[in-house]
């Protein structure tokens, strides 16, 4: 058993030169993959395919070599690939004249694989040479497809759209039974490209988009602005881990954190509401191209999408990357948002960023769509820049490759016990976490509780300055923005808060 690799077809019409290396890379890259299975397989290079063998003995029970179909799926790079049978054919019986002993051979070995398969169903028989054989694919063809007829139970053939397909290859003395055949994820092999650094966060988009530049090939570290504390990072370090460990395992990845909590504070308490969205964008692209400069990125990559939200306008774009002398990349620019969900499922991002919202979208209320660089500049004269270095000054460089080796976090996994509430107590105080714009929509009514409400931009400083001999609960219409503001604040020591689930008439409680 054996793959046969197909490489991105725009990496064949390149120049000899370019093709070779690029070739190259691809090898290394699988070579790289496949060593986290097993560090005996082997990756051979041809001029237009790779084929890779598995170890000697072979993978126990076919399970390992499942997960090398696992990864090659998403190295970036391949656009095919096949699973074979090889076997060598007997070189007296090629040069025969009659050719009935060879055909024998090669239809027993097509009985053992496609006999199974084509029960009931349509089939046709597809045979490629290369080499001078005494016969022609066609003879071969018809030949087989008799006799899997006469032993097939209820087969037909159909040589147009049947349902399976009995594909042989022969190369020389060669011969090969296509098994089955995957798709790869096309693109470039990573490293073909540049370095470049990504604004991550756990929402779709720049997941997407991540993923959308290491599949053009660039090594990417990933840059992640902290707003809301430990679990926020532990929740997009998994996602990025991920996205490394599946796409670009072949480079070294770096996770970067920038500590932007006192930013955040800054922001709302010394500049308008309607600037602080575009403001705070301003401030990732400032700090992402000192980064930039200082470790040689060529471009900063993010997951805007043309008007889907107000920072994402043509203008306000324009005004936020005045902030950057670095280019700035925007795989999804043309992209609506179910394509990039659609994809974020493919990726199998989804799960991570399907219940989560955007932070940085929620800071603004009535967020200016049309901001001048002028007014912009002028509210950013409010901002004390110190803030900004001190948390630059504070940045966390860590390696994807040695994250979560130990066991994991419980904020990561849920470990730690959140008590979540259904009947308020007579002493405790529910805190409505939400906009106030979702307040007056849904307001929410409880009798003989006290209420506050306090958003949830606000609620992680605010906290310390209630009565804290009284018990809190938190409350979201999600309550994973409950659960993150009640670990957040767990991580400060805080003992007197939980989380509250309202229940509407006649639902039960899940035990």
């Amino acid at each position: 058993m054996k793959m046969i690799i197909r490489p991105f077809s725009e990496i064949m019409i390149k120049s000899k030169p370019v093709r070779k290396r690029y070739l190259k890379i691809l090898q290394t890259n699988i070579a790289k993959t496949l060593k986290q299975i097993d560090e005996n397989i082997k990756t051979h290079l041809f001029y237009d395919k790779l084929e890779v063998s598995p170890s000697s003995p072979p993978l126990k029970g076919g399970i390992l070599w499942k997960e090398v179909i696992k990864k090659l799926k998403f190295v970036p790079g391949i656009e095919s690939f096949v699973e074979v049978e090889s076997f060598v054919l007997d070189e007296e019986l090629l040069e025969k004249q009659d050719n009935k002993e060879i055909f024998d051979f090669i239809f027993k070995k097509a009985k053992e694989f496609y006999l199974d398969r084509i029960e009931n169903k349509t089939f046709v028989v597809r045979v490629k040479r290369s080499w001078k054989h005494n016969f022609n694919s066609i003879d071969l063809e018809r030949y087989i497809w008799g006799g899997l007829l006469k032993f097939g139970q209820n087969a037909k053939v159909q040589l147009k759209n049947p349902e399976i397909t009995v594909k042989i290859e022969i190369k020389d003395n060669n011969l090969f039974l296509v098994k089955n055949e995957f798709k790869g994820i096309w693109g470039y092999p990573v490293g073909t490209q540049d370095r470049v650094i990504s604004l991550i966060s756990w929402g779709f988009d720049s997941g997407v988009s991540t993923f959308s530049m290491i599949k053009r090939g660039c090594k990417l570290d990933y840059l992640f602005f902290n707003l809301w504390g430990n679990a926020h990072e532990l929740w997009v370090k998994q996602v990025s881990k991920y996205i490394w460990q599946n796409f670009s395992l072949s480079y070294d990845a770096r996770f970067i954190t920038i500590p932007f909590e006192e930013v955040v504070k800054e922001l709302l308490e010394k500049v308008e509401s309607r600037f602080r969205w575009v403001l705070l964008k301003r401030l990732f692209l400032k700090v992402a191209d000192l980064l930039a400069k200082e470790h040689n990125y060529y471009a900063i990559v993010k997951g805007d999408s043309l008007g889907q939200v107000s920072s994402q306008t043509l203008k306000n774009m324009f005004v936020i990357d005045k902030a950057s002398d670095t280019l700035v990349l925007r795989p999804l620019i043309s992209y609506n948002k179910q394509e990039i969900v659609d994809i974020s499922k493919q990726i199998w991002t989804y799960d991570f960023a399907c219940n989560m919202p955007e932070y940085c979208g929620v800071i603004s209320d009535k967020p200016a769509t049309w901001a001048s660089l002028e007014q912009v500049l002028k509210e950013e004269e409010k901002f004390d820049f110190s803030v900004l270095e001190k948390a630059i000054e504070n940045k966390k460089v860590e390696y994807l490759k040695n994250l979560f080796q130990h066991p994991p976090s419980p904020l990561l996994e849920g470990g730690m016990n959140i008590e979540i509430v259904y009947v308020p107590g007579p002493e405790e105080v529910v805190i409505d976490i939400r906009k106030k714009e979702d307040i007056k929509k849904r307001p929410l009514i409880l009798e003989n509780t006290e209420i506050l409400e306090i958003d949830f931009t606000k609620i992680n400083y605010e906290f310390e300055k209630l009565d804290q001999n009284k018990t809190y609960l938190f409350y979201c219409d999600k309550w994973v923005l409950s659960k993150l503001h009640w670990l957040y604040l767990k991580e400060k020591w805080f003992n007197n808060i939980k989380v509250y689930r309202y229940l509407e008439k006649g639902c039960e409680i899940k035990k």
